[in-house]
């Protein structure tokens, strides 16, 4: 198939949904994932049809940056503001990574670490390490700059869906087994787990409290609850069991707010402490899979089964 042919597909196949306030307007893309570019005046969106710039906040189509995963599952900046790590691949047959530069777009790095899609990533502070999850089981450290394994954790019995670095330092795991483990990065080694959740785990989320203190984790699952830990000590604080599945979870910018995604398309507002539900909005992107807020503005970006949406920071005030 040539490549015209391919932009074609890719264009006829594509569907976006952009709510402003009093209007519902049409656009182009079907996004598993979205991360800013440096200035945040743009939106890079990953889906099935590959690595695109999106304008922001008109969400216009800008350019389609040069990729070459079959499906994206998620996307990772760097702290340094150049490199973004692409991760993705081929159901059943391998777990690609790429690494781009985000000023001229060039493939920096290609490297294939797994034997499934890789379903998260995370760089380390350093910036010279990356973590992966997959759908093979296992995680990785990766050398950034060369793509080698470092370590390879297999900690779990059925496919990873969710990875997050936890300050102290640790890595937090989690997926269709329904347990989390925690372990070391720089040598792999087990710390403890967490197994209160009785359904696979969809995210984790990883936060600092504004108060010193140890810092927090939160975990949501197909048992349809939201939970938050205390990972230094291993032990649950609290949880909330919601009316449809937690997909995807995001603190708001100054941390007063949980954003909760649902697989109905519902968006979930707790409060990040208490866990009470503040808020609940249907969003009509169909399942969530990724949420974004601006850095600036505080708008908030919406990845869903069905498109883009853009709500307003007054929408998201409970």
């Amino acid at each position: 198939m040539t490549r015209c042919s391919c932009l074609r597909m890719f264009r006829a196949a594509l569907v976006v949904t952009v709510l402003l306030p009093g209007a519902l307007l049409p656009a182009q893309i079907r996004p598993t994932v979205a991360v800013w570019n440096p200035a945040a005046e743009e939106v890079l969106v990953g889906s099935q049809s590959g690595l695109q710039g999106f304008a922001w906040p008109a969400l216009t189509l800008q350019r389609q940056l040069e990729c070459t995963l079959d499906h994206i599952l998620d996307l990772h900046p760097a702290d340094d503001g150049r490199r973004l790590a692409v991760a993705g691949g081929t159901s059943g047959e391998s777990g690609m990574l790429q690494l781009l530069d985000l000023r001229t777009a060039e493939i920096l790095l290609t490297c294939t670490p797994h034997t499934d899609r890789i379903t998260q990533v995370c760089w380390l502070p350093s910036g010279e390490q990356i973590l992966t999850a997959s759908e093979d089981g296992t995680a990785t450290v990766l050398h950034a700059p060369k793509g080698t394994v470092q370590q390879r954790i297999a900690l779990h019995s059925r496919p990873l869906l969710a990875l997050t670095y936890c300050p102290g330092p640790q890595v937090a795991t989690a997926g269709m087994d329904g347990i989390i483990r925690l372990w070391q990065p720089q040598d792999g080694m087990p710390i403890r787990t967490l197994d209160n959740h009785t359904a696979p785990i969809t995210d984790l989320l990883a936060a600092q409290p504004a108060a010193a203190g140890q810092s927090l984790l939160y975990s949501s699952s197909r048992d349809r609850t939201v939970r938050l830990w205390q990972p230094a000590r291993g032990r649950m604080v609290r949880f909330v069991r919601l009316s449809s599945t937690p997909q995807v979870l995001q603190l708001t910018s100054g941390g007063d707010v949980l954003l909760v995604g649902c697989s109905d398309g519902s968006l979930q507002l707790l409060h990040p402490e208490s866990l009470q539900v503040l808020r609940s909005a249907q969003t009509g992107t169909g399942g969530i899979n990724a949420l974004l807020q601006h850095p600036v503005s505080g708008d908030l970006l919406i990845c869903g089964d069905d498109g883009l949406q853009r709500l307003s920071h007054r929408q998201l005030i409970p």
